[in-house]
């Protein structure tokens, strides 16, 4: 009978746990309401039936397993949470799917190994759910979190097809019968559709991943789109830049010889003006050097440009090498999505003298650290760490960004706090 209890509490404490893993369930990130619902419903689940097992025989408790767990922890993750139902309806089978090797385990040892008393057989059902566990949290759930995040309502129901078949021919097959699962043909059929199953999982994850790296490639392109851009603009503000310098040197003779009449004359003051104001002329067609990374002073100084023709305050605070190990396309793509993002949001506020963008970069213990600060103006919602964009084919540049953190095993936050928006990257050099 304790065993029996033990059992049913695991399998359902490994339904929840693999539900919060796949639907990245944060207690801390619901409401308080959520947080209270969701510990007391799954207590509740949990307390409900250990009184069932101990009181209706063992196959009756199994025939209304649907009813007395499966719908109501359903429940208490849709109520709780606020996750659309069917995504949780597919995270539900799919636990009901990698709980499998357990309960497949438990049944060959109760074939085979009778000298195993039911601790151990115990023993051996909750490593193998630790085990599954893992599986899920480090294969499954990067996935799911994409797909999550990206899929439609409608696209998780055709995806849902899938472990539904399997917990439908399972079902038919005498999955809460227990004297028909012990059967040798049984048990070949079940782990047949299971092999079939993670197949298909298989192949729909690996679609995801190949989506994954094509939004991820969208984004690269977007940013080394607007690094040719930027470099054009430097290209012909250096130009002209040249250009005035050459005509600067041309008419030096004649600011030197005004200076030297001043002089000549005693108008001291007058030549102190006229060196000033030939010194705001050079200043002026002096290319502007951030760092000495070619790259970024590029990206850099076509955003001031762009900031300063939308009426945006640009302020920049960058301390970086020439050489850094870290691809130029990727280091573009981090600036150039960022500072993108954050010109064209500055650029929004009603409020002139409140148009501000601020960026500081440089480096710190073999980390490159960046950060993007910019007014914004209206709501601006974040969802899963990531910021929603309402505008059609938008929102690449973010995730372009996410992406290229997670590659170094780094840092991309996203904040929002009384209409400033902040930009935190830190990226370890491999």
């Amino acid at each position: 009978m304790i065993i029996q209890v033990l059992l049913i509490c695991t399998t359902i404490l490994f339904g929840i746990a693999a539900q919060i893993l796949l639907l990245n369930v944060q207690m801390g990130n619901l409401k308080k309401s959520g947080r209270f619902i969701f510990i007391f419903g799954s207590l509740l689940v949990l307390a409900a039936n250990i009184y069932i097992s101990m009181t209706v025989p063992v196959d009756l408790h199994m025939k209304l397993y649907i009813q007395v767990i499966h719908i109501p922890v359903f429940l208490v993750f849709w109520i709780s949470t606020g996750i659309p139902a069917i995504k949780i309806v597919f995270a539900m089978y799919t636990a009901v799917f990698m709980i499998y090797p357990a309960n497949l385990m438990l049944t060959i040892l109760s074939n085979t190994v009778k000298w195993l008393d039911p601790a151990g057989s115990f023993f051996v059902y909750i490593t193998v759910c630790i085990l599954m566990l893992l599986v899920i949290n480090f294969y499954f759930r990067p996935y799911f979190l994409y797909m999550i995040e990206n899929y439609s309502n409608i696209s998780f129901v055709k995806l849902s097809l899938l472990p539904l078949a399997y917990y439908i021919a399972n079902y038919w097959l005498g999955l809460y019968n227990f004297t028909a699962v012990k059967s040798m043909e049984i048990i070949i059929l079940r782990i047949v559709f299971f092999v079939i199953t993670i197949i298909a999982y298989v192949l729909i994850f690996d679609i995801a991943k190949t989506t994954r790296e094509k939004e991820a490639l969208q984004g690269t392109q977007m940013a080394l789109s607007l690094m040719l851009e930027s470099a054009h603009q430097q290209l012909s503000a250096l130009q002209t830049t040249q250009k005035q310098a050459a005509v600067y040197r041309h008419d030096m003779r004649h600011h030197l010889a005004l200076i030297g009449g001043y002089l000549d004359d005693g108008e001291t003051e007058k030549a102190r003006n006229y060196i000033r104001l030939a010194q705001a002329d050079i200043e002026a067609i002096t290319p502007k050097r951030y760092c000495e990374n070619n790259a970024v002073n590029l990206i850099l100084s076509y955003f001031e440009l762009k900031a300063k023709n939308k009426g945006v305050q640009f302020s920049v605070e960058a301390q970086l090498p020439q050489d850094i190990p870290i691809p130029e396309t990727e280091l573009c793509a981090l600036l150039s999505n960022g500072l993108e993002n954050a010109v064209d949001a500055a650029a929004q506020v009603t409020d002139e003298h409140f148009r501000k963008v601020k960026i500081s970069c440089h480096t710190h213990k073999n980390n490159l650290l960046l950060y993007i600060e910019n007014s914004f103006t209206g709501k601006m919602a974040i969802k899963d760490g990531i910021p929603q964009s309402k505008r059609e084919n938008h929102g690449f540049g973010t995730k372009s960004m996410a992406m290229i953190a997670e590659k170094y095993n780094g840092y991309c936050s996203f904040e929002n706090t009384d209409e400033i928006f902040i930009l935190r990257i830190v990226l370890p050099f491999r």
